[in-house]
């Protein structure tokens, strides 16, 4: 089978070169497209002087960037892979072996965190849990889909968060999905600036309120800030 895969990006000039060498390193060749939404630093750049297929939509809108990207990919599978993280040895393998099984159409991986604090340990377990128990995939986990099914789908819905939340139940609203082992590699950074509490607060309440029907506009503005 082969896979492509799309990274969305945006500034991403300090880990992007990483991310596609995890990728080639894999013992399966795969198509790379790197989607950017706008960058302003080098990343545009990089990502061509490492020879892969570059989009460049001009806006920050996840879901239009893996859209675009999905629209002009040639594999059989599409894994969507956030510029952060790292593929580690067998992840190819897996997916395959997951996907012979004509029932399943997609799913995910276990993540870790690079960051060292023993609290990365515990979010990394709840999530998994999370992951498990409710088949609701997060983009940092890198999502994957039989491209016949994410057509069935239409794609990602373009909201400015929880795109990843909402595709991955429609995902398995139309056949089975399976959580594998992974692990794939995602950086903290997005954390280790922030106390342990404000961290449950943002993950937990940005749930509750998408579950509870808030405008994504304002889970955004208030997980992210103004």
């Amino acid at each position: 089978m082969k896979i492509s895969v799309i990274i969305p990006a945006y500034n991403e000039e300090s880990c992007l070169a990483h991310c596609i060498e995890s990728v080639r390193s894999q013992n399966h060749p795969a198509e790379i497209i790197v989607t950017d939404g706008g960058s302003e630093d080098s990343t545009r750049t990089m990502a061509r002087n490492l020879s892969v297929k570059v989009i460049e939509i001009g806006e920050r809108n996840l879901g239009k960037q893996l859209n675009r990207a999905a629209a002009i990919a040639k594999g059989e599978i599409l894994l969507f892979l956030h510029a952060d993280s790292l593929l580690t040895s067998g992840i190819f393998e897996q997916i395959e072996a997951s996907l012979n099984q004509k029932e399943y159409i997609g799913g995910a991986f276990r993540m870790k965190l690079t960051g060292k604090r023993g609290f990365y340990r515990f979010l990394e377990a709840c999530g998994d849990l999370y992951c498990r128990l409710t088949k609701t995939y997060f983009g940092d986990r890198g999502i994957f889909i039989r491209t016949s099914a994410f057509k069935q789908l239409g794609g990602f819905e373009e909201f400015p968060i929880m795109t990843d939340v909402e595709f991955s139940r429609r995902m398995a609203g139309i056949g089975k999905t399976t959580f594998l082992p992974g692990p794939l590699i995602t950086s903290s950074r997005k954390f280790d600036d922030e106390g342990i509490l404000q961290v449950l607060y943002k993950i937990f309440w940005a749930l509750l309120a998408y579950r509870l029907g808030y405008p994504p506009e304002k889970i955004r503005e208030k997980y992210y800030g103004r």
